[in-house]
């Protein structure tokens, strides 16, 4: 059922709805020629034209481009909107980056926008994409095996770029420029199906639509609205998750790992998926395969080290790391008792309790009987030729060997720091304990000896 022709009312409660353009805010629309952009370009003009500006770019592909970039010059200067129509050697740079004519010019169409909005002042840029276009591209992403991610399709709003006629389908925009006598093109390289998209829209559409469900269309678009909805909810939460537990650390992301094994298998994944981007900036070449490895080396208990596209992630006891470390240099120091000492990326504290009165102890933490302890006590770096006797043992053992047995990672065995008295060492953190120092019936103090990232 076709809609009236004047889309304005749906066109300004998208606008609002997804508080597209904030108070002030120029918009540059991306017009391409076709029936959606011409429309996008109408509306926005009746919205405000004191507030756009157009981007047109002629990638050069057909004959008629030329012409097509000097319809959308000649109707925005009858409306007295700036416009800017960019000429650009797409297939050259297509080749330049070993991608297809149309990955390219999408790479560079995007490149082209943002220079040219932030060199002008526009704190939007405006896209075309309708209703179509998002059932096409839930439908792609489906048969691509996609997460929520792509089930969710498009976004009305994603940082600087907006769209706000992605519930409104192109018959109703071609409708609109009819009524409206808003002047358009149509690109015939659209009705070529050796594209995936145009497969889609020209042949598997049409046959779902024929065959099994004639509103699949509205299906498609119900189904990314759920999506979108719920997929931002387990983003905030997550979110929230690793804003108040993960931590910079010498060049690192740190997460506890006691806080992951307790979170749901949704927010596991997405929280592991998060912590790349916040050390990489993005998620390139990261896959479901790769999280999933990550993940059962986690749930496993174990330490471990693996290595990720460009990401580098590892595990001990207590710590989720991502990155490659940056060993910071440090020296020797006392640990007072009570008190507190910083070495490298770590904050040691000391305190002093009652054995009858010894409160919970946390896993970064190690318990030792007062008595047994020849002080003072030295936070050090690890030697060459350190041995201790681990807790529960027959003999003492290595220190580099204890580090192999547990998995710690390679780059943090150095970093790690060694509690001692005068005579052995006590802990190695994220490792083993000592057994000097254990606690019986007979203790009357202990030293609680915690260890922390900094």
């Amino acid at each position: 059922m076709k809609r009236h022709c004047d889309l304005f009312p749906e066109f300004i409660h998208n606008l609002d709805e997804y508080n597209m353009v904030g108070e002030g805010q120029r918009v540059l629309l991306a017009v391409s020629g076709g029936p959606d952009s011409m429309a996008l370009l109408h509306l926005f003009y009746r919205w405000n034209p004191e507030r756009i500006g157009v981007w047109h770019l002629n990638h050069g592909f057909r004959k008629e481009a030329r012409q097509e970039a000097e319809m959308v010059r000649s109707y925005c200067e009858s409306l007295g909107i700036p416009v800017e129509v960019c000429e650009y050697d797409v297939a050259a740079f297509a080749r330049s980056v070993q991608q297809s004519k149309l990955h390219g010019a999408r790479t560079i169409r995007y490149r082209l926008l943002q220079d040219f909005a932030a060199s002008q002042g526009y704190g939007r840029i405006a896209l075309g994409h309708h209703a179509d276009d998002q059932a096409e591209t839930v439908l792609m992403n489906l048969l691509r095996g996609t997460g929520l991610a792509g089930l969710k399709g498009m976004l009305p709003k994603r940082g600087i770029y907006i769209r706000p006629l992605l519930t409104i389908p192109k018959e109703d925009l071609v409708d609109y420029c009819h009524a409206w006598s808003v002047p358009f093109a149509l690109d015939q390289s659209n009705l070529d199906t050796s594209h995936f998209r145009n497969r889609i829209r020209y042949e598997l559409i049409p046959l779902l639509e024929r065959e099994y469900n004639q509103g699949i269309r509205r299906h498609l678009l119900s189904l990314s609205e759920l999506v979108r909805v719920e997929d931002e909810e387990l983003d905030k939460q997550t979110l929230d998750v690793c804003e108040k537990h993960s931590r910079c650390w010498s060049g690192q992301i740190l997460f506890p790992r006691s806080v992951f094994m307790g979170l749901p298998l949704a927010i596991q994944r997405r929280v592991l998926r998060r912590l790349i981007a916040m050390y990489k900036g993005d998620l390139r070449r990261i896959d479901f395969t790769h999280i999933e490895d990550w993940r059962a080396l986690i749930d496993s208990g174990g330490a471990f080290q693996l290595e990720l596209p460009q990401t580098i992630v590892a595990g001990t006891a207590n710590y989720i790391y991502v990155g490659e470390y940056a060993e910071p240099e440090w020296t020797a120091q006392i640990l007072p008792v009570p008190g507190e000492v910083v070495v490298g990326e770590w904050i040691l504290t000391a305190d002093i309790f009652d054995y009858n009165e010894l409160p919970e102890r946390s896993p970064h933490s190690e318990d030792f009987d007062r008595d047994a302890l020849a002080f003072p006590l030295v936070v050090r770096p690890r030697q060459a030729g350190d041995r201790m006797l681990p807790f529960g043992g027959a003999s003492a053992k290595k220190v580099s060997r204890l580090m192999i047995e547990e998995h710690v990672p390679r780059w943090l065995r150095d970093s790690l720091p060694l509690i001692t008295d005068q005579q052995d060492i006590l802990w190695i953190p994220e490792v083993r304990r000592a057994e000097k120092g254990r606690l019986s019936d007979r203790s009357h103090q202990v030293v609680r000896i915690t260890c922390r990232p900094g």
